[in-house]
Parts: structure tokens; C-alpha cells; sequence
């Protein structure tokens, strides 16, 4: 008997080497402990060997470089009726008002911002989006997360010639710039876009929710007027 003990003693070990503790009662069965419940770290290792699909998350794929991109982001706008699309834009923007959501897109890419605009994403997520004329002359897309204020990405434009011209024509001296246009608008709603304009000698366009009205403030000043559709 002393024999057959130290040949089951060396298919315990075996087993172990394994990667898996299995623990023997009489005659080799399991007695129903809970011993045989237990894995060694071998075991875990074993689960996501080279082979295993367990062994990457996919969320490790698609992770964004920016801090705090994976918060949470603010509701679709949704496929209802433009008032609720409207509603919807309104209340993101609530989240981070235009004037601080520029200054997080211009901590992050310094310039001068010619638009900023609640707008749904790939995903139909609200989002802020932001054309930026950044100081060494390139046109710069910067997304920002109203849940937050997190960076969300940015990449250089590119196809926008006209834009970026226009940013460096009208944006000179001491021009009313996107912040300041949100700042005098403010007091009329829930600012959800600003966009320069050329028309008029240069103009900041602001539409404001949730009723969805247009705004015009000059690049001289923060005088705030409804504005002209032609």
C-alpha cells in the first residue's frame, strides 16, 4: 500500500504541473469538499493561452489615447420632431456652456476657433465639435465630451482651404473671437453653435436652443441682433 500511495502522490504532481489542483479522496474520486473547485494560477494561465479569444478584451482595441474619452457621453439627439432634436441639442449643451467648452478645446489645441457646434457623433452621440485655426497655421479638429469636458480626439483638417482662409482674413487684431460672440449670446439662450461667417465684412453666427433661434454678433463688438437669412 505504501507503494501505491507514492504512485498516486506522482499523478498528483503531474496533474499540478498541469496547471490544475484536483484533489483525491479514497480510490482517486473527489470527496466533495471543494478541493476539486480549486485552480491554480497555472489554470488561469491556461484559459487564455495564445490560441484563446479570452485572451484580449476588445475594449482594449478601441481604446481612446485621450483621459476621460470613455466617460459617458450625452443621449442621441434622437429621430423625433425637430423641436425634440432641438430640446436635445439644448440640454447637452447646458452640460458645458460654449464659452467653457472652447476654452477646454483651446487648452488642448491652442489658435483661434472659427466653429463650435453640439452635433451627434459616429455614433449619434451629442458631442461638441470644433474647427480650430491652430497657431502653426493648421486647420485642427478638436471633439469634446459636454459630459465632463474630456477631449474625446483631434486630427488636422484637410479639404477646408476656404475655412482656413477665412479664419486667418477676418480673425486679425483685436476681432470679437468665438468665446466672447458665446458669452454676449448666452443671454439669449443655450448657445449651441458658433460658426464665423464672411458675410457682412465678417460675422459670428449663434444659434441658441432650445427654440432654435439665429444670432448675429459683429467681429467689432458684442452687440447681439437676430439675425438676416437672405
Amino acid at each position: 500500500m505504501r507503494r501505491k500511495s507514492s504512485v498516486l502522490g506522482a499523478v498528483t504532481v503531474v496533474v499540478l504541473a498541469g496547471g490544475t489542483l484536483v484533489g483525491c479522496g479514497d480510490g482517486g474520486s473527489s470527496d466533495g469538499g471543494g478541493s476539486a473547485s480549486r485552480t491554480s494560477a497555472g489554470a488561469s494561465a491556461a484559459t487564455t493561452s495564445p490560441g484563446s479569444t479570452a485572451a484580449t478584451s476588445p475594449a482594449s482595441t478601441s481604446a481612446s489615447p485621450f483621459s476621460g474619452a470613455s466617460a459617458t457621453l450625452p443621449p442621441k439627439k434622437g429621430t423625433g420632431s425637430d423641436a425634440d432634436e432641438h430640446r436635445a441639442e439644448a440640454k447637452a449643451a447646458t452640460m458645458l456652456p460654449a464659452p467653457e467648452a472652447i476654452g477646454k478645446a483651446l487648452a488642448h489645441t491652442p489658435g483661434k476657433v472659427l466653429s463650435a457646434e453640439i452635433d451627434d457623433n459616429a455614433q449619434d452621440r451629442l458631442i461638441w465639435e470644433f474647427e480650430i485655426l491652430a497657431k502653426d497655421g493648421t486647420l485642427q479638429a478638436v471633439n469634446v465630451n459636454p459630459a465632463g469636458g474630456a477631449i474625446l480626439s483631434s486630427h488636422q483638417e484637410r479639404g477646408e482651404s476656404d475655412d482656413l482662409a477665412r479664419g486667418k482674413r477676418l480673425l486679425t487684431g483685436g476681432a470679437t473671437d468665438a468665446a466672447a460672440a458665446a458669452k454676449a449670446a448666452a443671454a439669449k439662450g443655450t448657445v449651441v453653435s458658433v460658426k464665423l461667417k464672411p458675410e457682412n465684412g465678417g460675422h459670428w453666427s449663434v444659434e441658441t436652443g432650445p427654440g432654435d433661434r439665429d444670432w448675429s454678433v459683429p467681429l467689432d463688438s458684442v452687440k447681439v441682433s437676430p439675425e438676416r437669412h437672405d
